[in-house]
């Protein structure tokens, strides 16, 4: 709702944007269904973006228009709303999930969470670093042959880098494998780095900070409707996350 208010897209069409945001990132039905559904929520925005260059209004479309609107296209606007909106509900929506699993499993974590304001934020630091939502990094490609611990890679071979396996590396810290709630926030890649680092990060960890406190001071008594082995996970998608997270209040 906030995302569709601040781009000007409307609210009614929610649900077709909720499918295609998690169609892009699903690759079980291969490169193809992917694509197609980035290719039809391009074309959706393509027609908001005009209607806000006919008449714009007061949100991040219509105040880009009217401050930069000779330096920007249609596209390119598209492109960046389209950022915005399926990069900032899919991703966010999987880390909340993840992340009330991760707190149903550990009492003292949830009790925390629900009595100490301060106890948020760094959780929420903890379980980006461990559950890593965005399980890998935009592939890059060799520019000349090159050995990296132990692995060689020829010029052209295309490289995906483990954001997961970086954020548990142990020369980081102890027991990166698990999740420590209390730990004293570290240095991460939960949200890329560098020139494609997340534009959306602190946005995110706002709403994270705010969430997760306020849904166990509404549902003090939560609990997993089944045991956490019966969950199902999605199976081949770029965004870790739980296809359900049933729970009992």
């Amino acid at each position: 709702l906030v995302i569709c208010e601040m781009l000007g897209v409307p609210y009614e069409d929610r649900a077709d944007f909720q499918h295609l945001a998690v169609s892009r990132f699903d690759l079980f039905g291969g490169a193809t269904a992917s694509l197609g559904a980035i290719s039809e929520s391009l074309e959706y925005l393509l027609g908001v973006v005009r209607k806000q260059r006919e008449n714009p209004g007061d949100g991040l479309l219509g105040m880009i228009i009217k401050e930069h609107g000779d330096e920007i296209d249609d596209l390119e606007l598209a492109g960046l709303a389209d950022g915005v909106l399926t990069g900032g509900f899919e991703t966010t929506a999987s880390m909340l999930a993840l992340g009330v699993l991760v707190l149903l499993q550990d009492p003292d974590m949830f009790k925390r969470i629900h009595d100490d304001d301060s106890a948020s934020s760094p959780f929420v630091e903890e379980i980006l670093r461990y559950l890593t939502v965005v399980q890998v990094a935009f592939p890059r490609f060799a520019r000349e042959d090159v050995e990296v611990a132990g692995v060689r890679m020829a010029k052209g071979d295309m490289v995906i880098v483990s954001l997961s396996g970086a954020n548990r590396d142990p020369r980081f810290g102890l027991d990166l494998d698990r999740v420590e709630g209390t730990r004293v926030p570290m240095s991460h890649l939960a949200f890329g780095h560098g020139v494609h680092r997340c534009i959306g990060a602190e946005l995110a960890r706002m709403e994270l900070r705010a969430a997760y406190p306020a849904l166990v001071r509404r549902f003090p008594e939560m609990r997993l409707a089944k045991g956490p082995e019966e969950l199902e996970f999605r199976k081949v998608s770029i965004v870790y996350g739980v296809e359900s997270l049933p729970v009992l209040t």
